[in-house]
């Protein structure tokens, strides 16, 4: 009992902290706030306080400190979050560093399992012991991992460099479990996924995430491919949430000029009035570029695509991005501890905010309805809009995919059936030599022994109608046609997979090809039928549309 009032007294004592520090550096000047804090700190002791003592049933005090905290930050924006559990505290540190103590396993939950969701970091423990995508791992040491939950899992098999780890895996087509003995070392996660010439002297650079690592790696890669004779250069951000503010900087460092403003900040303290510039000269020269974003990309991503798209730099291509342009910072409570709260926002350099409207019940929409009438320009004069996120130059709708193919991802059945095949006495050629037909019959059988089931998202709704028209004692006529309905719907589902075999083709290729040779070849191989990659090839090949494009010519 004396840990727990010991965990709540750190905790209020580290809110107070926090607002005494926000009053010394001069964020909140006004007497009145000073007044409301000094009147509502010790209220807010109080209640929680008598609350504990008297409430007709036994309260726990952590949860129900927790509680007023997340309450109280619930009224703020999704980014501003106390920050207490050390799975939290890890995430934070990888985003940062880019580095962890573990066997380089990158980590998801599938069919209820802990599963390996990709190859193995290249030169990591489990790489080197031979674990490969798709095992699931029942046992970590000697603990069951139907005992934990995945953070657990995932905990567990991290620790200090030089410690051991013992991992049960049970792997598609062994008859039983493999144990791996592992030595933890410091892992390294790397930035960029992909990085290679894709034809005609286009360098295609996928980055997915912003650490620290991530300049070393641009640099690494370009220079790479500038000695291979790259021309033009492809940078695909699409589906990547950011990072580190300075990772950002560094990464538009690369394309503008020395001394070119990349991005500004702006809050209400002054420490959070910043503005950042390239501090060297471009390392790829003035090579034609195009940059790729999607609906996730965000954050770091929307400030290197805002500062090439305000400067002339590059051709944006794809949807308008997630609009995330809140700066957080984060304040450490005590040991354990920490609150990451929003303090600044993001601004390209022609002013634009990146942040969508209305992120808090604080905001003012006032001023959010006045940013959205604003028209910025780039420096050519082309007109630009503050809209939140930023808007490509070039708009490529989203790919539609049915249903039956977002529920087929959502249940694993092409990840499940490519380890399958991998594992099987088709897996070894190679998947561009399968015959397609033969491909989708073998994923058709497959579905059915495992005894997947489509249901069409009307399905429930019409059973449900039946049942309370049944229930109601409705005309017969009137069930028989809700019948009716059900009995179409089934013969629509057979139409939805042949309508889906391309999508259900490109998937099952990717994912075999991945699980076959590497990470790399299933990239290579989604690239192929990638319709954003095309036309940004497309651009590029033709280099009076791409120069009169950023000219502001239409």
């Amino acid at each position: 009992m004396r840990t727990k009032r010991r965990m709540v007294v750190v905790a209020l004592l580290g809110m107070v902290s926090l607002s005494l520090s926000l009053l010394l550096t001069g964020s909140v000047r006004s007497s009145d706030i000073y007044k409301s804090i000094e009147k509502n700190l010790p209220l807010f002791e109080t209640i929680y306080k008598e609350v504990t003592k008297q409430y007709v049933d036994q309260v726990e005090p952590e949860r129900f400190l927790r509680a007023g905290i997340d309450g109280m930050l619930n009224t703020l924006d999704p980014y501003t979050i106390y920050i207490e559990e050390r799975e939290e505290r890890h995430r934070l540190q990888v985003i940062t560093h880019g580095k962890y103590g573990g066997v380089g396993l990158l980590l998801n939950f599938r069919n209820n399992f802990v599963t390996v969701g990709e190859p193995p970091f290249l030169g990591t423990p489990a790489a080197r012991a031979g674990i490969r995508e798709g095992d699931r791992i029942i046992r970590v040491d000697d603990t069951p991992a139907t005992d934990m939950d995945f953070d657990e899992t995932a905990r567990m098999i991290r620790g200090p460099a030089g410690s051991e780890v013992k991992l049960t895996i049970q792997r598609e087509g062994e008859p039983k479990p493999l144990v791996f003995k592992l030595i933890r070392e410091q892992i390294k996660l790397e930035d960029i996924r992909y990085a290679d010439l894709i034809g005609d002297g286009i360098g295609y650079i996928l980055l997915t995430r912003f650490s620290r690592n991530a300049r070393p790696e641009m640099i690494s890669a370009i220079e790479r491919m500038k000695a291979q004779g790259m021309k033009s250069i492809i940078l695909d951000l699409r589906s990547n949430p950011g990072g580190l503010l300075d990772a950002a900087v560094q990464i538009s460092d690369l394309f503008l000029p020395k001394g070119t403003q990349i991005v500004s900040t702006r809050g209400r303290t002054k420490a959070s009035m910043n503005s950042f510039k390239s501090a060297s000269d471009p390392i790829v020269g003035d090579l034609p570029l195009v940059v790729l974003v999607n609906r996730i990309s965000a954050s770091a991503s929307e400030i290197v695509a805002g500062a090439v798209q305000d400067h002339d730099r590059g051709v944006v291509l794809g949807d308008t991005t997630f609009g995330k342009g809140l700066v957080q910072t984060v304040v450490p409570l005590s040991a354990t501890s920490a609150l990451k709260i929003t303090t600044a926002k993001y601004y390209t350099p022609s002013g634009r905010s990146i942040q969508r409207a209305q992120y808090s019940t604080w905001s003012d929409t006032t001023a959010a309805d006045e940013e959205m009438k604003k028209i910025y320009t780039t420096r050519s004069g082309r007109p630009l809009h503050s809209s939140g996120g930023i808007a490509p130059d070039i708009y490529i709708p989203p790919n539609r995919v049915s249903d039956l193919v977002i529920d087929l991802r959502r249940k694993s059945q092409f990840f499940n059936f490519a380890v399958h095949f991998v594992n099987s006495k088709h897996g070894e050629k190679e998947t561009t030599e399968l015959d397609d037909a033969f491909l989708l019959e073998q994923f058709r059988a497959y579905l059915d022994e495992k005894g997947y089931t489509y249901s069409h998202p009307l399905e429930n709704n019409l059973a449900a109608l039946k049942k309370e028209a049944s229930e109601a004692g409705y005309q017969p006529s009137f069930i028989r046609d809700i019948e009716q309905l059900e009995s179409s719907l089934s013969h629509i589902e057979d139409e939805m997979y042949s309508r889906s075999d391309r999508d259900i083709l490109r998937l099952l290729h990717t994912e075999i090809a991945s699980k076959q040779f590497s990470l790399k070849r299933g990239v290579e191989i989604n690239l192929e039928a990638d319709p954003v990659v095309q036309k940004a090839r497309e651009i590029l090949a033709n280099p009076s549309r791409y120069a009169g494009m950023l000219a502001g010519v239409r």
